[in-house]
């Protein structure tokens, strides 16, 4: 019996100590589980609903909002072209709207949707707020009629519109706009009062353009000063005494070249035929020249007429009339030199003997037809002739100033 109970509890003993070794064998297995679970939940513990969103996306919808404040802008308009401005800028919104929309799984897209709203609201409001605009636009200076040209644009039905020159009301119009826009045409004639500058480019008289819109609104801006500067003031000559080629004793006459324009008031003519300026301040105008020597029997060149800067008149000699105003234009005269080709005034036009002789120009322009620009430069001028004759002297040609 003893051996058998022995027998038994040695059989036992076995599967007792199998028993803590699953036991432990489980344990051991719990942390692992956990540890999975953890994993899984970081991602959902990541960082704010802002932080996912496209930095793309945000940067384009900041483009867009900034721009939406110019929406008024006719230059950004005239821009882009045939496609409307605030088109570009709605695109902008929708893609900026797109790109952040998919970066975070869609979610939120009410409340997204409605945050774009207001951020694309915001600056429309603040412009009803403020009563809107009157843009005026594309000023510019048609050569074709001699007109002013510029566009009033906004949203109404009706614009009225005047020039002022130092504040003074020159000219006046209305017009009913069409799409948005009303093209008008100013005659600078109906309302020069001055040039827009110096001879030295400062500003003279200020010229802006003033428009009241049908519902209050109301939009100034001024006028480039050059396009205004259409007058033509003042004038310079220098002259040279022409000799014979083949005869250095013979004076044939004089040379003539003229300076248009606006030159600094302070520069004169000089001894022996000069003129201090070597140029002028270039612009443009309509007028007309008329030179002409007197201090003997009185002369004069042909009538020339100017259109912006090109000079043309009727030539008594073989020469070409025609030259730029923007430097000294050479006058055809009465007749040709020869050999050289020379252009001048035969002194058998004009010449009475030495003494002091005059030449004047006179300067009308169709900004004021009503008033004569006059500047005279005078000299001694010496044009006897030795003649090749033994014992005669030639004279001093063209002398000092008188």
């Amino acid at each position: 019996m003893g051996g058998l109970l022995d027998k038994a509890n040695a059989a036992k003993e076995p599967e007792t100590d199998d028993k803590p070794v699953q036991s432990e064998t489980v344990l051991a297995a719990e942390p692992a589980t956990e540890s999975v679970v953890a994993t899984v939940s970081t991602p959902s513990e990541g960082g704010s609903l802002f932080a996912q969103f496209s930095k793309p996306g945000i940067a384009l919808g900041g483009l867009a909002f900034v721009l939406t404040w110019f929406l008024g802008s006719y230059a950004l308009e005239d821009l882009t072209g045939p496609v409307p401005f605030g088109l570009v800028v709605l695109l902008m919104f929708v893609g900026s709207f797109f790109l952040v929309w998919q970066s975070i799984d869609r979610e939120k897209t009410v409340v997204l949707a409605v945050g774009y709203l207001l951020l694309a609201g915001v600056p429309y409001g603040a412009g009803l707020i403020g009563g809107g605009f009157v843009g005026i636009t594309d000023v510019a200076f048609s050569e074709e009629g001699d007109d002013l040209t510029f566009k009033i644009r906004g949203s109404f039905n009706s614009v009225d519109v005047s020039i002022r020159a130092d504040g003074v009301e020159m000219w006046t119009e209305s017009g009913d706009l069409s799409n948005e826009v009303k093209n008008f045409r100013a005659p600078i004639e109906d309302f020069f009062a001055g040039n827009g500058e110096f001879h030295d480019g400062s500003p003279d008289v200020e010229y802006t353009i003033y428009a009241e819109s049908s519902n209050g609104m109301t939009g100034e801006i001024s006028i480039p000063s050059k396009l205004v500067t259409r007058q033509a003031e003042d004038a310079g000559v220098r002259i040279n005494a022409l000799q014979g080629f083949q005869d250095n004793n013979e004076y044939l006459g004089v040379t003539v070249n003229v300076l248009v324009g606006l030159i600094n008031p302070n520069l004169q003519n000089s001894n022996g035929g000069g003129f201090q300026a070597v140029g002028l301040r270039p612009m443009n105008g309509d007028y007309t020249i008329d030179v002409s020597i007197t201090g003997g029997d009185t002369w004069s060149e042909s009538t020339i007429s100017v259109d912006e800067n090109s000079a043309t008149w009727v030539s008594k000699s073989p020469g070409i009339g025609a030259a730029s105003t923007d430097g000294w234009m050479e006058l055809t005269g009465t007749d040709e030199e020869d050999q050289t080709g020379t252009l001048y005034v035969d002194k058998n036009e004009f010449y009475d003997g030495p003494a002091c002789y005059s030449f004047t120009v006179d300067i009308v322009n169709v900004v004021s037809p009503d008033e004569t620009f006059t500047t005279t430069w005078s000299w001694e001028i010496d044009l006897e002739s030795g003649d090749d004759e033994a014992g005669i002297d030639k004279g001093e040609g063209i002398g000092d100033t008188c």
